[in-house]
């Protein structure tokens, strides 16, 4: 085990590679993006599911039959098109 201690201690004392400087914030950019893409992918997946949930209750709710209305929206007795058909 004093061997194990002993191997340990001398990398310890040993000088870091200085390629290991420029590793960390690669990393750490590396940790963004993959944490920006599963936002995103988590947002989309609850986008998803309201839909999809939204869409199955609107088709168990029972709508009302449609009928037609013979008057157009926002239309007055008053317009021209209903004076000349009088």
């Amino acid at each position: 085990m004093t061997d194990l201690d002993d191997m340990l201690d001398a990398l310890r004392a040993s000088p870091t590679d200085p390629r290991l400087r420029g590793l960390a914030p690669s990393v750490l950019d590396g940790v963004a993006r993959r944490r920006d893409r599963i936002a995103v992918r988590r947002s989309l997946l609850v986008a998803g599911f309201i839909a999809l949930g939204t869409g199955w209750i609107g088709s168990m709710v029972p709508a009302t039959p449609a009928a037609a209305s013979p008057v157009a929206i926002g239309m007055s007795d008053y317009a021209p098109s209903r004076l000349l058909g009088r």
